[in-house]
């Protein structure tokens, strides 16, 4: 009975949540920040053990908002479904990992993750057949409007974000309904060993968020090595000199403040040679 609440649970937050990327409000729930938090929050408290769940909530949010940080759903494009990998990827892993000992539940935690990628280009597809669907529908309204049937609007409406929510709600609950123990069967079978690799795997995945976000930013070559000698600094020194994290800001806005200088500069400079040229 818990197993069947927990997936109810999961699947009406999904549901939810999905509505927000496109269909309905719009209030930024739906990004993976925020989605990821409150589906540990309200998992964990459910599994009494709210503050784990939402640890791991605000974890796997800043991963997965920073790898798909690019990917909007502007125009004819169709992003990986963030939001429903952020729901799944918690959930998943929170429901199957939590009775484990440290090693497996790490371990739990980032087989939740990668999975979670994969299911979010699954849902990709899910939303180009919803969008097929909902292009149906459009001309079936305009029909019946030439017909004077002006209800139908209202029909067109709901209908569009009751099949986004279905859509969600179904997917969400196979999920943790069909995918709960395995994970968990997968993960006992696990050696210390192997669990300590998804550990320091785990670790290494906040690395690919800030490298999709350096990409946005860093555009010259001058920007690259400015950023790579500040990543080289403040390695070594956390790893040679204990110092207060209060250092590490100040220094970080430093930097930070003399690259937008520098970079302002050289760009007017450039401007300023164009147009005299």
């Amino acid at each position: 009975m818990e197993h069947l609440n927990l997936s109810l649970i999961v699947a009406l937050l999904g549901g939810i949540v999905d509505l927000d990327s496109t269909a309905a409000v719009q209030c930024m729930i739906s990004q993976p920040i925020v989605a990821a938090p409150l589906t540990g929050l309200i998992v964990g408290s459910m599994l009494d053990d709210s503050s784990s769940g939402l640890t791991l909530g605000l974890m796997i949010g800043l991963i997965l908002q920073l790898t798909w940080i690019e990917q909007l759903p502007l125009g004819m494009n169709v992003p990986p479904d963030a939001a429903l990998a952020s729901v799944l990827s918690v959930a998943l892993g929170f429901c199957a990992g939590h009775e484990f000992d440290y090693a497996k539940r790490e371990a739990c935690y980032t087989i939740g993750l990668l999975v979670s990628v994969a299911l979010g280009l699954i849902g990709r597809s899910l939303d180009m057949f919803v969008r097929r669907l909902n292009t149906s529908i459009d001309s079936w309204v305009n029909l019946q409007i030439e017909d004077n049937k002006f209800n139908s609007i209202i029909f067109g409406h709901i209908s569009g974000g009751f099949i986004t929510f279905i859509k969600a709600f179904i997917f969400c609950f196979l999920v943790i309904w069909f995918g709960v123990e395995p994970l968990k069967t997968f993960t006992s079978l696990m050696s210390v060993f192997h669990c300590g690799g998804f550990v320091v795997l785990q670790g290494l995945l906040p690395a690919v968020g800030f490298s999709v976000l350096a990409s946005m930013y860093l555009k010259t070559k001058k920007e690259t090595i400015y950023f790579a000698a500040a990543i080289i600094g403040f390695t070594l020194i956390n790893a040679f000199i204990n110092i207060e994290s209060y250092f590490y800001i100040t220094i970080a806005l430093l930097i930070s403040l003399i690259t937008m200088c520098i970079t302002g500069y050289t760009s007017t400079k450039t401007r300023s040679k164009r147009g005299k040229k």
